[in-house]
This record gives C-alpha cells, sequence and structure tokens, in this order.
C-alpha cells in the first residue's frame, strides 16, 4: 500500500467507525437502562459493561496512534497472551462498573472522536511502518469498528432472545 491507498485505507477506516457507532448507538436508544444494566447478559458483563470495554480499547488505540505520532511506536505494548487481555478487560469493566449510563455514552463519544483524530494526525505511510511490530491497518479494526460490530451483534442476539421468550 502505497501513501494514496494508505490515505483511501483511513477515510474508509474513518467511515466504518462513524457507521458501526451510529447503529450501536442507534440499537442502544431502543433499549430500556435497566436491560442495558442488566447484569450477565453478555456473559459475565452486561450491555452497559460491553460498551466500556470497547470505550477502553478505543482508548488505548488513542494512546498507541499518540506514541506512533511521537516517533515512539515501538513502545506500544502488544498483548502475546489472552490472560494480559483478559486482565486489561476486567481492569475496564470493574472502573466503570459504577459510572451511570449517560456518563458511559460520554465516555464512549470522546473515545470515538479522539481515536478519530489521533488517526486523522498521522501520516499515511505510519499507518503501515514497517519499523512497529504491527502495523496499525493490522490492529485498529479490532479495537474500532470490527470489535464494535462484533459485540453490537451479541447485544441484538441476546435481545431477540428476550423478545421471542414467553
Amino acid at each position: 500500500m502505497r501513501g494514496r491507498s494508505l490515505a483511501a485505507w483511513r477515510r474508509e477506516a474513518i467511515r466504518r467507525m462513524e457507521r458501526s457507532r451510529r447503529a450501536t448507538l442507534l440499537f442502544l436508544s431502543r433499549l430500556p437502562e435497566s436491560e442495558i444494566s442488566r447484569p450477565r447478559t453478555q456473559g459475565s458483563w452486561s450491555v452497559k459493561d460491553s460498551l466500556a470495554h470497547i470505550a477502553a480499547w478505543e482508548e488505548e488505540g488513542t494512546h498507541r496512534l499518540e506514541l506512533i505520532a511521537r516517533g515512539r511506536g515501538r513502545r506500544i505494548r502488544f498483548y502475546d497472551d489472552m490472560r494480559a487481555v483478559d486482565r486489561f478487560n476486567a481492569r475496564a469493566v470493574g472502573r466503570a462498573r459504577t459510572v451511570p449510563l449517560a456518563r458511559l455514552l460520554r465516555r464512549l463519544a470522546r473515545a470515538r472522536r479522539r481515536l478519530i483524530e489521533a488517526l486523522r494526525k498521522l501520516p499515511p505511510e505510519a499507518l503501515r511502518d514497517p519499523a512497529h511490530e504491527v502495523p496499525v491497518v493490522g490492529w485498529l479494526p479490532e479495537f474500532a469498528w470490527t470489535h464494535e460490530r462484533s459485540h453490537l451483534r451479541e447485544i441484538r442476539e441476546w435481545w431477540r432472545s428476550r423478545e421471542r421468550a414467553p
């Protein structure tokens, strides 16, 4: 991928992030807050916990993009095993458990906005810099739109199962 195609990749990434967030917020607008906060609807998490988890990974993504912008991409921490990922997730969800939903939704919006801003600031070549252990084009989708879509799919499936239940 060259500079021009990397710039196109970035534009498409931003469009995908915007679409995935709109879809998530639209679906959540149909759910009662009590259901969003209901424990154990998403495995051991609530829908609200899933939102905190999404926000935390987007904040981590912003941190990574900022390191790259400062020429410190080699300092990015990649998680080598699922135990480290599980610890990150547990901390992220645990810290947000007592946060009111409205405040969490503002955090989610801020996390996405900052992620997009940080992405826009990078020169296109930085998106596939061979000096990085994993280039931005390799990890960003999972930190943003594919990750969010996956959780939204799980939330929809849970909600449909509740609607079908007698």
